[in-house]
């Protein structure tokens, strides 16, 4: 499914599909050095890779379309996964993307930056499986306009 143009507004942003295959969760062991499979349970890096890969629109286009300075030097500031279901292989997941807070701060490091919580929820058809919660401190660009966040 092709991505939506960087022009798309985020918070109108339809669910993505990500498909976790057998094939794909072998790959992320062997690269991984993690243990085989049992049964038909995914690796739980599956909750990062799944989010950030299902999305229609890339992370980078996504702060952008918010008006966050992206390109300036984006830092991960947290990311935590919780598991309220089961990732399974041989399944294809929902991804839905929540803006949970932005907030612009005063950053000793960048003078202003831009806080963005998401909550990516990976689900099927018991509900939801996997949850990211990925925060991402971005520079403030001074001499370019950007979003109100107060």
């Amino acid at each position: 499914m092709p991505r939506p143009e960087a022009a798309t507004d985020p918070r109108d942003m339809p669910d993505g599909w990500f498909d976790l295959t057998p094939e794909l969760d072998d790959r992320v062991r062997a690269l991984s050095a993690a243990p085989p499979r049992q049964g038909d349970r995914a690796h739980p890096i599956h909750a990062y890779l799944g989010a950030l890969g299902g999305m229609p629109m890339r992370i980078g286009d996504f702060s952008r379309a918010l008006g966050l300075a992206f390109d300036a030097g984006p830092v991960l500031g947290e990311c935590t996964m919780t598991y309220p279901g089961r990732l399974r292989t041989g399944q294809r997941y929902r991804v839905s993307t929540e803006i949970l807070d932005l907030t612009r701060k005063p950053s000793r490091r960048f003078g202003m930056a831009d806080h963005l919580v998401l909550a990516i929820t990976l689900s099927d058809a018991s509900g939801p499986a996997s949850i990211l919660r990925f925060k991402m401190i971005t520079p403030v660009v001074e001499d370019e306009q950007r979003h109100d966040t107060t």
